[in-house]
């Protein structure tokens, strides 16, 4: 199925691709002036560690909001939890203005902080959606290809808008630019009409008993326990009448369980647990990556010979970076769509080898002497991503119940966040300490190690598969 038959025939998932264009344009128009920024606030000998703080705190949200999210979306209609994100996103967006006038980095951590702990409930309602408005196999894996593919597109659009805008105009333009497009975004997922969440007598099943659950959590509370259910259900419609809600520690520990519920479907299916596996070490070497990607293009552009003509080379340059990792993605997608046509094992072995190459291309990359070349590998090593990743994501929502969607993705997203904030602090101290260069290359080789694992872990449960098979072929036998 090709992009346009999917969103021609599909008004709701063009209106939700169509909310992801628009913000993810005002993300990168934003991005490359808030960094630019950063590099500019950071004390000489602390570039790396400042641009690894604001990675983490722009990530370490992902990892704390995960489980809740996950919860959220799993239970209360996923459009509005889209849209209330957006709206309150709009709102944060702002605070880079404040940063920019009082030239505080302080500042820029606690926005860029916020607006990824937002950001948290869209990107897993997202997720869990997609299934659920488009149909069958072909859509979906057309659906995530397109995904990847405007990710990509919007990466090289918006950084080369942000870097003639902020070089041409200035930064708080792009600031109030990159507000304005969740609001945008906001307006198109209000125009879904198709149910977001699958109604089956299954999940209705479900759901009643977590209503259940939750009602014991009010009670407990508020200490209902020996009341009868009559009197409870009449004291907790008063209690949401006069807006008492339950305390941020019963919702934190109820959003503990639920995703406790989530960690151990995943483990219940090998399939999903290995991916989990091989995202941890992913999620570390692209951790480095994530850290020094705007460092590199800061220097390689300041020693591009573009200073006479551009006002400011480093923007030019993490501009420059950026719109080839976009160029990439784009170019990707249909290598994407085309690789990833088969199911079961194949896929699985193409997501394996497009991970070890991912790897390589990164450690490639950090040996690049000029603007030029490190651009050029980031198209190639994009491209590659683009195949793994959407391979990757078929994979997960093919396994994965709709009602455990929410959660499984939540928990995706958490773990590989840790893993990335982890990486990310080190290698912003390790490249102050021994250069950008070596921490890059080793983050490039966790990567590709762990693509090797992932075949490992296939063959071990394909052995482990066959003994159970023999085993019981005797016992039969016996």
């Amino acid at each position: 199925m090709t992009y346009r038959q999917l969103l021609n025939g599909n008004p709701d998932f063009r209106r939700l691709w169509t909310g992801q264009v628009i913000s993810e344009i005002g993300d990168w128009l934003n991005n490359i002036s808030v960094l630019a920024l950063a590099i500019e606030l950071a004390s000489a000998g602390r570039v790396g560690q400042a641009i690894a703080l604001y990675a983490i705190a722009r990530h370490l949200p992902l990892f704390l909001f995960g489980p809740i999210a996950g919860v959220a979306v799993d239970r209360i209609d996923r459009r509005r939890v889209m849209i209330a994100a957006d709206v309150t996103r709009a709102a944060l967006a702002l605070g880079f203005l404040l940063a920019n006038l009082f030239q505080s980095l302080t500042v820029i951590y606690v926005v860029g902080s916020s607006l990824f702990a937002v950001a948290t409930f869209f990107n897993a309602a997202k997720r869990a959606s997609t299934p659920n408005l488009v149909r069958g196999t072909d859509e979906l894996l057309s659906a995530n290809s397109l995904s990847a593919s405007t990710t990509a597109a919007t990466i090289a659009v918006g950084s080369a808008l942000g870097g003639i805008i902020a070089t041409f105009v200035g930064r708080n333009v792009v600031f109030v630019l990159n507000a304005l497009t969740f609001l945008a975004s906001a307006e198109m997922i209000r125009r879904i009409r198709a149910n977001t969440r699958k109604q089956k007598a299954e999940g209705s099943e479900q759901d009643a008993v977590d209503h259940d659950q939750w009602s014991v959590t009010i009670d407990e509370l508020h200490g209902l326990k020996g009341e009868s259910k009559a009197r409870n259900a009449s004291r907790q419609s008063a209690l949401t009448a006069y807006g008492i809600l339950p305390t941020a520690f019963s919702l934190a520990r109820r959003s503990a369980r639920d995703f406790s519920e989530g960690l151990r479907y995943v483990r219940n299916d090998f399939t999903l647990a290995s991916i989990f596996i091989v995202a941890a070490g992913w999620g570390l070497g692209n951790g480095a990556a994530r850290a020094l990607y705007s460092i590199f293009g800061a220097r390689l552009g300041e020693g591009a010979g573009v200073a006479e003509w551009i006002a400011r080379p480093a923007d030019f340059g993490i501009s420059v970076l950026f719109v080839a990792m976009g160029l990439g993605g784009v170019a990707g997608a249909p290598l994407a769509r085309r690789f990833n046509q088969s199911t079961g094992e194949g896929l699985a072995k193409r997501m394996g080898r497009s991970m070890t190459l991912d790897g390589v291309g990164l450690a490639i990359f950090s040996l690049m002497p000029t603007l030029l070349t490190a651009a050029l590998l980031l198209v190639a090593r994009e491209m590659n991503f683009a195949i793994w990743w959407t391979a990757q994501q078929t994979i997960i929502m093919k396994r994965t119940s709709d009602h455990y969607a929410g959660r499984v993705f939540a928990s995706y997203e958490t773990l590989t966040t840790l893993m990335m904030v982890g990486a990310m602090y080190f290698a912003g101290r390790a490249s102050d300490a021994y250069g950008i260069q070596i921490v890059a290359f080793a983050g490039g080789i966790v990567i590709a190690l762990s693509g090797l694992l992932w075949f490992v872990l296939r063959r071990n449960n394909a052995e482990n598969r066959e003994n159970l098979r023999k085993q019981h072929a005797m016992e039969e036998t016996e």
